[in-house]
């Protein structure tokens, strides 16, 4: 796993090199008389403010002028951000949610629930569903009606791009193992994707469509 904190204070050059290794799982250093490759298969995972000051959620509270916030955004291209089967934007907890008592999943429950997704995964022969190559995603993945209508308008909005398509396709198989679902993808598993992908907003326009 590569942990990269405040992912829009890199450099733009220094992220776009990310793109090839979590495209191809390798890392080629070439020099003057030789090229060699190297294994590089990770999981990427980030974090980062909306602007510079870190205060760009809350309507009134950002200290920064328009061009700033531009140019930070900039940073994160949108090549990039394709690769990210998760983008999941997260609010300033309330303060009665600070406070009070937690009413989360217990940590043991969900790792039950996530060996056996592991489990399904490798019946498919992959590790993880990030994993399986496009010759065996479609048949391990077949959409319903619903599903295919929703990625069908997702795609002709251009709200989806043909490597998104991809990686909601795994993320929704995902969905549906941890919640023990078999048979077709049905379109609440591609909608759930989708909203971890793209605004829900937009998700929700595209599904009313």
């Amino acid at each position: 796993m590569l942990f990269l904190d405040e992912l829009g204070e890199f450099p733009g050059s220094v992220l776009e090199h990310l793109r090839q290794p979590l495209e191809d799982g390798l890392v080629r250093v070439s020099r003057a008389r030789a090229s060699v490759t190297f294994p590089a298969r990770f999981l990427l995972v980030a974090a980062t403010n909306p602007c510079p000051c870190g205060e760009g959620g809350p309507p009134g509270s950002c200290r920064c002028s328009d061009g700033a916030r531009l140019r930070y955004a900039k940073r994160l291209s949108g090549p990039l951000l394709d690769r990210f089967d998760l983008r999941v934007e997260i609010s300033r907890p309330a303060v009665d949610e600070l406070l009070g008592e937690a009413t989360a999943e217990s940590t043991a429950s969900v790792a039950v629930r996530v060996a056996e997704a592991r489990q399904r995964a490798r019946a498919r022969g992959a590790e993880t569903n990030a994993r399986l190559d496009p010759a065996r995603l479609e048949p391990s993945s077949p959409l319903d009606a619903g599903a295919t209508r929703l990625l069908e308008r997702a795609l002709r909005d251009g709200k989806l791009t043909g490597r998104g398509l991809q990686r909601v396709r795994r993320v929704a198989l995902t969905i549906a193992d941890l919640r023990g679902d078999s048979g077709r993808l049905g379109e609440q598993h591609v909608a759930l994707a989708m909203q971890l992908r793209v605004d829900p907003s937009t998700v929700a326009q595209i599904r009313s469509a």
